[in-house]
């Protein structure tokens, strides 16, 4: 059942699940979307989809664009609503922890930028972070879009690998897809490990935006 289910996805038009890659992505970092449904996921789900490596590029094309329109709108957000995004109801929800680590992530080297893509929860937070903290777009952008396309092509890769082994072989549907959710994890525990430098967390300064 489940690789007809697999195929089924396999099977429909590049004109359906691009747009809604797009859409999803875009809304993923720029109004949080990516709090409530994991973006790791959607992405390889959308791998799976893929029937050739000329779709799987097509899919890491319309991600990589999604994701530059995800942190640009969420970097504008932040510097044009500023602590209203954080002590609004979302913001609440989302939790001042999470909210304290996405500052913090900014607050080291510029490749926490980059890396911060393979941190559920955490990547849709630091485009409005940085735009609330005021950190120029030219400097925000680059790192954030390095992020993205590494976090995008990494995960519609694995995702169009599994997809195409279950449909030859429907028989390993159970060990592919365990071998993803332990990729998925081993990639956001080697992220996590590369943003602590295995140092002790330094003592955050107080969040101030400017005024």
């Amino acid at each position: 059942m489940l690789n007809d289910l697999l195929d089924g996805l396999a099977g429909q038009d590049l004109g359906v699940v691009l747009p809604l890659l797009l859409v999803f992505l875009t809304l993923d970092a720029s109004v949080g979307v990516g709090l409530v449904v994991p973006g790791d996921g959607l992405l390889l789900v959308a791998g799976a989809t893929a029937g050739s490596a000329g779709e799987a590029l097509a899919l890491i094309g319309a991600g990589v664009l999604a994701c530059f329109a995800g942190a640009s709108g969420g970097h504008w957000l932040g510097r044009r609503y500023g602590t209203r995004l954080r002590h609004g109801r979302l913001g609440r929800r989302v939790g001042e922890r999470r909210w304290e680590r996405a500052h913090e992530l900014l607050e080291r080297s510029r490749w926490a930028l980059a890396l911060a893509y393979f941190l559920p929860v955490l990547h849709a937070l630091t485009p409005a972070v940085a735009g609330t903290v005021g950190m120029p777009y030219r400097r925000f952008m680059p790192w954030a879009m390095l992020g993205g396309a590494a976090w995008v092509s990494t995960y519609v890769t694995l995702g169009a690998l599994a997809g195409q082994v279950v449909r030859q072989h429907a028989e390993w549907l159970l060990p592919v897809l365990a071998a993803a959710v332990i990729a998925v994890f081993g990639i956001t525990a080697a992220a996590r490990r590369a943003l602590s430098g295995g140092r002790a967390p330094r003592k955050r300064s107080a969040w101030r935006p400017p005024r």
